[in-house]
């Protein structure tokens, strides 16, 4: 086996400076090779600052180089076409999430990762925060049973980003364009998309259960861009489920999760902000968790991390699997139809 591996990063921009380029330049078996962006000074800029040795506009350019994983960084809108050339020139790929615009765009993705054999990661980096890691092992420890019930709620400070700011709090020096996020064309959605989707994923990751059923609301309504959304759904397991994100004003820049699972056997009781999870057995025994080990720090470069692992041989995670986001667009699209036409609906699995 190779000791080390090429990479490449396609339509870079602020998310890029902030989680994927540090990730990549970080590890010692990683070779940055190349990096695009249709920004040519955001692109120098970034070239620059982690001194990629290939700076293109065109993301195709950076393909040739051959690289062994490629991030694709584009809005939604570009992802179908990006991640099929990167596949098919022989890379592993993470792509950001939302995954695609619609299901057929993410089944497409998705065919084309296991009709290669190539891991197709997507951006669900929350799985790999100690407070939802520790939740899916005492899960998966039988802790809580069949799963009967769960809320979730998580708030972040998108707002403003969503109503057309340049800032997404990402941490870096270079601002999104406001297209990525007020754009439905080009970005899927609000905040059901883009933020939602990292709950829809976490729902179906701990639970081990796709949603087949649900009905929605968002704020405000009719909105192209939603700022808040409300889903109440059903599991396959027969499970239910009530999911909610909101986007705050600017006052805390940490995401603000709040779960509560409610099986068989127990409960699982988790909030991100205070690092604390919470265990409670039907015999009524209480078990507190805390940091580190129930920490709810959002490592930015997770998704990055684990691509690089899955070069070198490891098995795609299966928070992160492209699968998995296929069915969260899926979800995602009832979502938007329910919210509009005030009415229950199923969620095909395929």
């Amino acid at each position: 086996m190779t000791t080390t591996i090429k990479a490449a990063v396609l339509s870079a921009g602020a998310w890029s400076q902030s989680s994927h380029l540090p990730a990549l330049k970080g590890d010692k078996r990683v070779e940055l090779v190349a990096l695009s962006s249709p920004n040519t000074e955001m692109a120098e800029a970034l070239g620059r600052q982690f001194e990629v040795p290939l700076v293109v506009a065109d993301w195709r350019e950076a393909l040739a180089t051959k690289p062994d994983i490629v991030v694709v960084s584009s809005p939604p809108v570009a992802h179908e076409e990006q991640v099929i050339a990167a596949l098919e020139a022989g890379a592993h790929v993470l792509v950001e999430k939302p995954f695609a615009l619609s299901a057929g765009p993410a089944r497409r993705m998705r065919d084309a990762a296991e009709r290669l054999g190539k891991a197709l990661l997507v951006g669900f980096g929350w799985p790999a925060a100690p407070v939802f890691a520790l939740s899916r092992r005492l899960i998966e420890a039988g802790e809580i049973g069949a799963v009967e019930h769960l809320t979730m709620h998580l708030a972040v400070n998108t707002r403003a980003l969503l109503s057309g700011s340049t800032d997404g709090g990402w941490g870096g020096k270079l601002e999104s364009s406001t297209a990525t996020y007020t754009d439905k064309a080009i970005s899927g959605g609000g905040s059901a998309a883009v933020t939602m989707s990292h709950e829809l994923g976490m729902v179906e990751w701990l639970v081990g259960e796709p949603i087949v059923a649900l009905n929605a609301s968002t704020f405000p309504p009719a909105s192209d861009i939603d700022l808040h959304t409300t889903v109440n759904a059903e599991f396959a397991g027969g499970g239910s489920a009530v999911i909610s994100a909101a986007s705050t004003h600017p006052y805390l820049a940490r995401p603000q999760w709040h779960m509560a699972l409610y099986g068989s056997k127990g409960q699982l009781w988790a909030d991100s902000v205070a690092d604390t999870l919470r265990l409670v057995r039907a015999s009524g025994e209480v078990v507190e968790y805390g940091a580190p080990e129930a920490s709810g720090l959002y490592d930015a470069g997770a998704p990055t991390k684990a691509l690089i692992e899955c070069a070198f041989g490891a098995p795609a995670p299966a928070g992160l699997t492209a699968r998995l986001a296929t069915h969260v667009v899926a979800v995602t699209d009832a979502i938007y139809l329910s919210a509009k036409n005030n009415q229950k609906l199923r969620v095909d699995i395929e």
